[in-house]
């Protein structure tokens, strides 16, 4: 009975006025990038979840060639060559920063694996599919950002109307500004310009951020429980996202992933434990260029909702049960 109510409830919440939501992944393909596109996918496949439209790619965690190559593999894994891929931008609007290695030289933990098969990209650049999309979907399209937000930039500098037409954007960036996180986040300061461009545009009824500084606060997991249980689940996809995260998981006994945290709250909202407004804004100039700004307001006086907390608990729990989705059925196909 408590798997069929969780159906109907997960059901019940992609639905918008009447209408099925539909998902863009606007990503940077970093290791953490592909948990939030399985988790999706999963969510599609095995819990009625709002289909996933499309992958739009961007430079961030790797240069955008591989970005675009990763979204190919993470599908190809996942069994969805369906979805289509748009690439976009390779540079930032203004300063275009070195992203690094974090996740890996070709950021999918340089795990060496060869695919054979993978869909190429359709031919239209990202900013003008992500125009189109809003328009084929009108009021239904939610895109999700993890990178940097230069795509979505462009095209609301493009079409005005962009971002009237979605269902809603939500960014995966920023900190709220403490002396805990007195530094600029990832993904603003690969392009400051982008996220000064969405700030500028936003309403709390169109845009929220969720940003990485409340990820750390509330959902500070541990290695050793995403390495022993998490990654414990014996799937396929289980087993390319390990390789996926092998590089950076050495590096801190602390599991702190912003980008399947934002595809949680989106695809459960009830995992949100609590919302914020603010006058959102970034730092453009001087040392402290990146810098997200919150002042914290009623609505009607907010330009963006912020991800304030989410519930640890029931995110774990929620992750458990999507990933070990494929095991379920398996087994029912087998029992049959």
């Amino acid at each position: 009975m408590s798997t069929v109510i969780f159906f109907v409830l997960s059901y019940l919440c992609c639905i918008v006025m009447g209408k099925e939501l539909k998902l863009v992944i606007d990503n940077d393909a970093g290791g953490d990038d592909a948990m939030a596109i399985f988790l999706a996918l999963l969510y599609e496949k095995h819990f009625n979840g709002p289909k996933v439209v499309a992958l739009t790619t961007v430079k961030g965690n790797t240069k955008e060639e591989n970005v675009y190559i990763n979204n190919q593999k993470i599908l190809k894994v996942a069994n969805r060559q369906d979805v289509p891929i748009y690439r976009g931008s390779q540079n930032s609007l203004v300063i275009t920063p070195d992203g690094g290695n974090y996740f890996g030289f070709d950021g999918l933990g340089d795990a060496g694996d060869t695919y054979t098969d993978l869909v190429p990209c359709k031919e239209e650049r990202a900013p003008l599919a992500l125009i189109e999309l809003s328009k084929k979907y009108k009021d239904e399209l939610t895109v999700i950002t993890i990178g940097s937000l230069t795509n979505i930039a462009v095209a609301v500098k493009l079409d005005p109307e962009f971002l009237n037409r979605i269902a809603h954007l939500y960014v995966g960036a920023g900190h709220i500004s403490s002396d805990e996180h007195p530094d600029p986040e990832f993904n603003v300061s690969m392009d400051v310009e982008a996220y000064h461009v969405i700030a500028q545009n936003a309403n709390p009824d169109k845009v929220t951020f969720f940003p990485f500084s409340q990820v750390m606060k509330h959902l500070n997991l541990s290695t050793a429980w995403r390495e022993q249980v998490l990654g414990a689940i014996d799937t396929d996809i289980m087993k390319a996202q390990n390789k996926y995260e092998q590089v950076v998981l050495k590096l801190s006994d602390r599991w702190q992933a912003l980008d399947p945290a934002t595809v949680a709250a989106v695809i459960k909202p009830d995992l949100v434990d609590e919302f914020q407004y603010t006058k959102n804004g970034v730092i453009l100039c001087g040392d402290k260029r990146g810098v997200t700004t919150n002042d914290f307001v009623p609505k009607l006086e907010a330009n963006a909702r912020i991800i304030y907390s989410v519930k640890e608990k029931e995110y774990k729990q929620f992750l458990l049960e999507v990933f070990s989705a494929d095991i379920k059925f398996r087994n029912l196909v087998i029992s049959k």
